[in-house]
């Protein structure tokens, strides 16, 4: 007794669900900062000023 071909792997039946339902938008509010959040701030003392550079070495 034969048996029935197996389907390709890459066809998609036009009656099938999709794989993955599409989920409705969360109903909340989107985050942000708390009142009086200040976000960090590069630790310069002093910007306009560059470190000292290092000779090189004697030979």
């Amino acid at each position: 007794m034969a048996t029935p071909p197996e389907p390709q792997p890459d066809t998609i039946e036009p009656g099938s669900p999709d794989e993955i339902p599409s989920a409705p938008p969360p109903d909340e509010a989107p985050m942000e900062d708390p009142p009086g959040f200040e976000p960090p701030q590069p630790d310069f003392d002093e910007p306009d000023r560059g470190p000292a550079e290092t000779p090189p070495p004697a030979d």
